[in-house]
């Protein structure tokens, strides 16, 4: 029989990604609405049950406009409750995010990304992101993200318009071709709210609000599954 034992350290377990949550939205009878916390808790309890051991959530947690002094409570039980099922969480803010000051909002224990280019250690797993620094942040970042690492799965992680078709105003924008040239297993994306895919090897899409994805991996490759 073959002996696994010696690669066992290298097993990338599956990581959940969600995006555009919009914490503070009601859930109907408003021109924007979103899931809400209820709808949150329970995918997080769904992806846990599902075999994810590490947890991204990609950009707008919060709503830049609708939302109370309650609403911050949302997000610290969100990002609390990740913490108790997950082995790593990693919040990556968007453009609502940045209208906030989430300091002491995010628990300890959460990596918090950077808003340059940078890769962030998650299991067996190289995850290569930036974060939003303003509204409409007009930065073309992916061009300056880092190498792939080597004999690791790879996922891009990013809040982004890309070439705007499918969003209002422009956010860290790229195009497919950049994201293809990375050479990663896959990229998920936040900031549109609808689930549309740009790309099917390697995988690239957003995940779309009120949904999910798995992100699993077989070696280096990377496969997106719906949750």
């Amino acid at each position: 029989m073959p002996n696994h034992a010696a690669e066992s350290h290298h097993a990338a377990d599956p990581v959940l990604v969600v995006a555009d949550i919009h914490l503070g939205r009601k859930q109907h009878g408003d021109k924007k609405t979103g899931p809400g916390i209820d709808w949150a808790l329970d995918t997080l309890q769904r992806g846990a049950e599902a075999g994810a051991r590490h947890l991204v959530m990609l950009g707008d947690v919060i709503d830049r406009k609708r939302f109370t002094e309650a609403t911050y409570g949302e997000v610290t039980r969100f990002f609390a409750r990740g913490l108790e099922l997950f082995d790593t969480v990693v919040f990556v803010a968007g453009n609502h995010d940045v209208h906030h000051d989430l300091t002491a909002v995010i628990p300890g224990g959460v990596i918090v990304a950077r808003q340059e280019p940078q890769t962030i250690r998650a299991g067996g797993w190289a995850l290569h992101t930036a974060a939003v620094e303003v509204d409409r942040d007009p930065r073309e970042l992916v061009a300056r993200f880092p190498a792939p690492i080597k004999d690791e799965p790879n996922l891009g992680l990013l809040h982004t318009s890309v070439t705007g078709e499918f969003s209002n105003n422009p956010c860290l924008p790229c195009t497919r071709e950049e994201l293809a040239a990375l050479g990663y297993g896959a990229w998920l994306l936040g900031h549109v709210h609808e689930r549309i895919t740009l790309a099917d090897a390697p995988f690239a899409g957003w995940v779309g609000m009120g949904r999910a994805y798995l992100a699993t991996a077989d070696g280096t490759a990377v496969q997106v599954i719906d949750l």
